[in-house]
């Protein structure tokens, strides 16, 4: 299994996520800055819920979240993991 540094530098890290979610640097930004917003504040932790965010979407290089959809995934996804702790 492939073990994700959380501390990696920025770029080292939305390239780990662009082989392995296939999403380019402009969606990372987008569901980064959406997960600040919304208060998760600590880098580290943001990293994490993205990860999961990235799995429950089941992304993949080809696939687009279209007008509006990425926001509305993200909304979703938070809305269901607001039970268990995110």
């Amino acid at each position: 299994m492939e073990q994700v540094q959380l501390q990696w530098p920025d770029l080292q890290f939305i390239n780990w996520c662009r082989g392995k979610y296939g999403i380019n640097r402009g969606i990372y930004n987008t569901i980064d800055a959406w997960l600040y917003e919304y208060g998760i504040l600590d880098l580290n932790e943001r990293r994490k819920v993205m990860i999961q965010f990235l799995k429950h979407v089941g992304q993949r290089e080809g696939d687009k979240f279209g007008k509006g959809g990425l926001t509305r995934n993200l909304e979703q996804f938070i809305t269901t993991c607001e039970g268990v702790g995110i």
